[in-house]
């Protein structure tokens, strides 16, 4: 079994390997990676599409939400609280996460909560275009 200071260091050396990929991917890309993905669920309703984000210790100030079309585009990031972590299991850093919707969007309709650490944000649909029948 490995002494609490051999896991920690582990843990230390393991990140620091994070980051050395993600600034590889960097270089190679041009983008900044995201360091880690939230975990979603998307509801439908009549008339929404809720999309439910985990996103513990995130401010409102560091979100960004991006529509296009059908496809949705949330980021931000998680900033570290002040002191020593001796457990780090929650990630922190950028995050990045691309769903895309089932149907339609009325664009700029969209509603945003933070509430105990879970995003929530609605969508309204776009309403069905019905098509024009053809004369026999």
């Amino acid at each position: 079994m490995l002494e609490r200071h051999d896991r920690l260091e582990t843990l230390r050396k393991l990140k620091e390997l994070q980051e050395r990929i993600a600034e590889l991917a960097y270089l190679l890309t041009g983008e900044e990676p995201a360091a880690w993905t939230p975990r979603v669920d998307l509801l439908e309703t009549e008339e929404h599409y809720v999309l439910l984000v985990d996103l513990p210790g995130v401010r409102p100030e560091d979100l960004e939400l991006l529509e296009e079309g059908q496809r949705v585009t949330l980021a931000g990031v998680r900033h570290p609280l002040p002191g020593t972590y001796l457990l780090e299991e929650r990630p922190m850093g950028t995050f990045r996460r691309t769903l895309d919707l089932p149907g339609p969007i009325e664009e700029g309709t969209a509603q945003a909560t933070l509430r105990n650490g879970v995003l929530e944000v609605r969508f309204r649909k776009r309403p069905a275009t019905a098509l024009p029948l053809k004369e026999a």
